[in-house]
């Protein structure tokens, strides 16, 4: 089995998508943890449930990244606009304080730093929970390469019996689809270019932000302006985007990465956004 690429871990290379700040200790050896590591075709043992001493322990106080489908999908899970979602959930970091930003969830404000999505009978939304709780406690480390996010004196789950390979871990958790939604994804950060002038990069990094997170706003920009005639989008092309979200979603990595135009965008979002 070829390795898998995750789009947000490439553009925030050195952080786990979900790491652990603060572990418990324990005086049992880890079998299987942090020291582990195994490629695709090799099975690994892992099984969560209720019944672990440690369950809902790993979602608090870590780092969870989100993918553009992931705030999809979560904010659909609400019943929220992605803006509302996202100015109510999350927050935005511009790693090494350049480049295109990358969205967390925000943990509460307690004494836990939990996860908001995380109560006492597990996450609150289980079917719609990001790609990064979906693959714990797997993790990716590089080409057919995995390990583990957790040492096993903190993921009670590790120490269980149930065999998976990879494959068959994101089948069970429903990963599969992901890949080939967000395969547009990836070539932005490459294609869609700086100039070096902080006011235009600045626009820039809105526009990625707007297209590839809030997508309702960038609904907004598409449709309650002159896009559709200022980049020559074809009838069928506005009929299918018009209602249809994951179809917005892919035309709009399509956008970012080969029709973006500098100038025509501040045109564009100076009718929506500044009248």
């Amino acid at each position: 089995m070829r390795g898998i690429t995750d789009p947000v871990r490439t553009r925030f290379s050195g952080v786990n998508q979900i790491t652990n700040r603060r572990l418990t200790i324990d005086d049992r050896r880890p079998i299987q943890g942090r020291h582990t590591e195994f490629t695709g075709e090799q099975k690994f043992r892992f099984l969560c449930h209720e019944k672990l001493a440690c369950f809902n322990r790993c979602c608090r106080d870590i780092n969870i990244f989100l993918s553009p489908y992931d705030v999809l999908r979560m904010s659909r899970k609400l019943g929220l606009q992605t803006g509302d979602f996202l100015d109510r959930y999350t927050t935005r970091l511009l790693p090494g304080g350049a480049g295109f930003p990358v969205v967390l969830i925000k943990m509460r404000e307690d004494a836990d730093l939990g996860c908001p999505f995380v109560t006492e009978g597990g996450c609150s939304i289980y079917d719609e929970r990001p790609w990064s709780c979906r693959m714990a406690p797997v993790e990716i480390r590089g080409e057919n390469k995995y390990g583990f996010a957790f040492d096993s004196n903190h993921c009670r789950g590790l120490l269980e019996d149930r065999e998976w390979t990879v494959a068959e871990w994101m089948k069970n958790q429903g990963i599969e689809g992901y890949a080939k939604l967000e395969k547009g994804f990836a070539p932005i950060q490459t294609r869609l270019r700086f100039t070096g002038l902080s006011s235009l990069d600045e626009h820039i990094r809105e526009m990625f932000f707007m297209v590839c997170y809030d997508l309702d706003r960038f609904r907004r920009y598409v449709f309650e302006s002159s896009f559709l005639r200022t980049f020559a989008v074809s009838d069928e092309t506005a009929g299918s985007i018009k209602h249809d979200d994951l179809a917005l979603l892919q035309y709009g990595f399509k956008w970012l990465a080969g029709d973006f135009d500098l100038r025509k965008s501040m045109t564009v979002r100076d009718e929506v956004f500044n009248k």
